[in-house]
C-alpha cells in the first residue's frame, strides 16, 4: 500500500507532559493559538490510486477523503494554514526529504531511511485487509491455506506486507494464480465478473469502490484477512524539524479528538455499513 512512515518515540519530559494534561489543560491548548501569527505547513496529498485516504476533485485538492478530513478536524481554527501539495509519489519522496514543513498519513517502518519523520503519539485510522468474494461463491478465507487453488486479485504496485513475501516464497511450487489489476475498482470489477476468486484490500477502500465496479455491499463476502496481511494503525506523520510546539499541538488535538470519540465516528462514515476495528 501507498503509505510511508516509520515512528520515532517521543522522550522525556515533552512526552510525559502531554500524559499529565488535565481535561481544562488540554480545553485550553485546544483553544489557545500555536502561533503568534499564521504558520503555513504543507500537507503531501498522494495523486491518484489513494482514495479514499485522500479525495482530489479538478480545482479542490482537499475535497474529502479519511485522511483530509482528520487533518482538517486537527488543524480547524487554528493559526496554523495547511496548503495541500498534491504530488506523485517520486516527487512526494524528495519533498520529504527536501522539505522541513509537512504533514501527511504514515505507518511506522515504511519510509526509507533519509526521511526525516515523526508520528503522531495516538493513530488515527486502522488499515486493516479483507478478502473479498462474490456472497454466492461459498468460498472460505482466513489463512495463507484458504488461498490454494484460487485466483487472487491484487493491485499492481500496491504492497501488500506479509503476502508479498508469501507469494515470493513460494512462486516456484505455488498453487494460486495471481491477477493484477491497474485500480481498486477494476479488482473488484473483475471479481464481478468472474475473472478471479479473491481479492485483497483495504475494507475502507473496498466499500467506497463497490458502487463503481457495479456492486452493492450485500453483494460480496467479507473475510478477516489479518493473518495474511496484517492490520496497521495509520498516524498523523510530520517533519522531525518541526517545532516542539507543533509536535505538542498535533499530539494534544488527536488526543481530544480521540477521546471526545470524533475521530472514531470520522472513520466510522468511511466504513459504513461495516465497522472499522479498534485503532
Amino acid at each position: 500500500m501507498l503509505v510511508y512512515t516509520e515512528s520515532v518515540l517521543f522522550k522525556g519530559t515533552r512526552y510525559e507532559r502531554v500524559h499529565r494534561l488535565t481535561a481544562a489543560a488540554t480545553a485550553c491548548l485546544w483553544l489557545a493559538s500555536p502561533t503568534a501569527a499564521e504558520e503555513r505547513v504543507a500537507y503531501f496529498v498522494l495523486a491518484d490510486t489513494v482514495e479514499p485516504i485522500m479525495i482530489v476533485r479538478d480545482g479542490n485538492p482537499m475535497a474529502g477523503g479519511i485522511m483530509t478530513e482528520i487533518v482538517k478536524l486537527v488543524f480547524e481554527d487554528s493559526d496554523y494554514v495547511i496548503e495541500p501539495k498534491v504530488l506523485p509519489w517520486k516527487r512526494m519522496r524528495a519533498e520529504l526529504v527536501q522539505n522541513e514543513n509537512w504533514i501527511m498519513h504514515g505507518i511506522p517502518d515504511s519510509f526509507n531511511d533519509d526521511v526525516d519523520y515523526e508520528l503522531s503519539e495516538l493513530p488515527i485510522f486502522p488499515f486493516n485487509h479483507v478478502a473479498v468474494t462474490m456472497k454466492d461463491s461459498g468460498i472460505t478465507i482466513k489463512d495463507f491455506d484458504d488461498l490454494n487453488d484460487r485466483s487472487l486479485i491484487l493491485i499492481e504496485n500496491f504492497h501488500y506486507a506479509r503476502l508479498d513475501d508469501y507469494l515470493a516464497e513460494s512462486s516456484d511450487d505455488s498453487n494460486i494464480d495471481v491477477l493484477r489489476s491497474f485500480s481498486p475498482s477494476g479488482s473488484l470489477d473483475m471479481l464481478r465478473h468472474g475473472r478471479g476468486d479473491v481479492v485483497i484490500e483495504w475494507q475502507a477502500r473496498v466499500i467506497y469502490n463497490l458502487k463503481a465496479a457495479g456492486l452493492d455491499f450485500d453483494n460480496v463476502e467479507f473475510h478477516d484477512a489479518t493473518s495474511i496481511v496484517p492490520t496497521e494503525n495509520v498516524y498523523l506523520a510530520f517533519s522531525a524539524k518541526q517545532s516542539d510546539e507543533f509536535r505538542d499541538f498535533v499530539n494534544v488535538r488527536i488526543r481530544v479528538l480521540t477521546d471526545s470519540g470524533q475521530l472514531v465516528e470520522l472513520v466510522q462514515k468511511y466504513y459504513h455499513p461495516a465497522t472499522p476495528p479498534k485503532f
